[in-house]
C-alpha cells in the first residue's frame, strides 16, 4: 500500500482468506475503547485536578486549563482535563523553574 508500511501486511492476505480477515477486523473495530478512570492512579501518580495545578503552581485554575497542552494535560473528555506531576515537572523544567 502506497506510504502505509503498517498496513502493507493486508496485501500479504490470501484472497481466500479476505472475507475472514474483513469480519476480524470489523469485530476488533467494534470493541469498546477503554477510557481511563480518572481515580485511577497513572504510572506518574496521581491525576490531578485543575485546582490541584493552581495551587502548586500559584496560579490560577484558568491559567492551568489555557495551559493544559503545555502541562502535558490527559483530556478525558471534551470538558474534562487531568494533569500529572511528571507533566507538570517537565513544563517547570523546561520553563528553567526548579
Amino acid at each position: 500500500m502506497n506510504g502505509a508500511p503498517d498496513l502493507d501486511a493486508l496485501d500479504a492476505i490470501p484472497r481466500e482468506l479476505l472475507p475472514a480477515a474483513i469480519a476480524r477486523l470489523a469485530a476488533r473495530a467494534m470493541e469498546p475503547v477503554p477510557t481511563p478512570d480518572p481515580a485511577a492512579p497513572t504510572e506518574n501518580g496521581d491525576l490531578l485536578t485543575a485546582d490541584d495545578v493552581a495551587k502548586r503552581l500559584h496560579v490560577s485554575r484558568r491559567w492551568a486549563y489555557r495551559h493544559a497542552d503545555d502541562l502535558h494535560a490527559v483530556r478525558l473528555s471534551e470538558a474534562k482535563v487531568r494533569f500529572t506531576a511528571a507533566g507538570i515537572d517537565k513544563y517547570l523544567r523546561k520553563k528553567g523553574r526548579p
